[in-house]
């Protein structure tokens, strides 16, 4: 179903258009981000925000609650970079979080593969489940001001050639606790200084190593998170800090559903 774990970051992330309509045909469109992590006996899971598969999620009023997911197209990059694209099979199963604060889906990549050669129905980039920061990690480990970075699809991403672009920030929480940004229980996020913005959604949020093994205070580089979204109560429309759902909610998700 994949290739070997990512040789280059930049390209494991997955454009995804997705589609709503609701039940007067009214329909809306938004490109989002996603990526994908192995889960029990090698099998692939497509991980991305809650909201880019429910519009209704969340939201404060009902505007959005006639809404449906009616498209779902993934497209990403072979290492010889070529570009494919498969459409998501409407019957493909959909796993959220027990708390519906954490803003993740892990899909089943049921695909649509009409008139794609047999040799070519593969995802190419993923994440292994040893890439994944666990708690000790977020524990021990990552630290405020730790430089992360994330790949997306945000509207600055390369129109012409469709590639993803690569952004960085610092770590601007304490990541041993679940961050919050209105005093409400938020889900288990945490807050980086860094640019998020719409169409970074569900980007895979990486923490490069740091220092080498024979150093103290040194560490692997990791997959702590998928980036949700950024706080806009700022005049200029962003306040310059992000939030990311960490990597231990996609292994939760992953084990309650038997899929680990």
């Amino acid at each position: 179903m994949f290739h070997e774990p990512p040789k280059n970051f930049l390209y494991s992330s997955y454009r995804v258009d997705a589609k709503h309509t609701d039940s007067s045909g009214t329909s809306k469109e938004g490109i989002a981000t996603g990526f994908v992590v192995e889960g029990r006996a090698g099998e692939a899971w497509f991980i991305t925000n809650r909201h880019v598969v429910d519009l209704d999620y969340r939201q404060a009023t009902a505007k959005f609650n006639d809404f449906q997911l009616t498209e779902f197209s993934i497209t990403g990059r072979r290492s010889d970079d070529s570009i494919y694209t498969f459409d998501l099979h409407p019957s493909a199963r959909m796993f959220f979080h027990e708390d519906e604060e954490n803003d993740v889906v892990v899909i089943e990549p049921h695909c649509v593969w009409e008139g794609v050669p047999e040799n070519q129905r593969s995802l190419h980039w993923h994440f292994g489940k040893e890439h994944l920061a666990d708690e000790s990690v977020f524990k021990e480990s990552l630290q405020p001001f730790d430089v992360v970075c994330y790949a997306g699809f945000p509207d600055q991403h390369d129109k012409l050639g469709n590639r993803p672009i690569l952004r960085s920030g610092h770590i601007a929480s304490d990541p041993r606790y679940d961050y919050s940004w209105d005093s409400k229980a938020r889900g288990q996020c945490v807050a980086y200084e860094g640019f998020s913005l719409s169409g970074s959604s569900g980007s895979p949020v990486f923490a490069p190593p740091r220092g080498t093994t024979t150093m103290p205070n040194s560490r692997h580089g990791f997959l702590v998170g998928i980036n949700a979204g950024h706080l806009p109560n700022h005049p200029s429309g962003h306040s310059g800090i992000s939030y990311f759902y960490k990597s231990t909610v996609i292994t939760e998700i992953l084990a309650r559903n038997g899929l680990a």
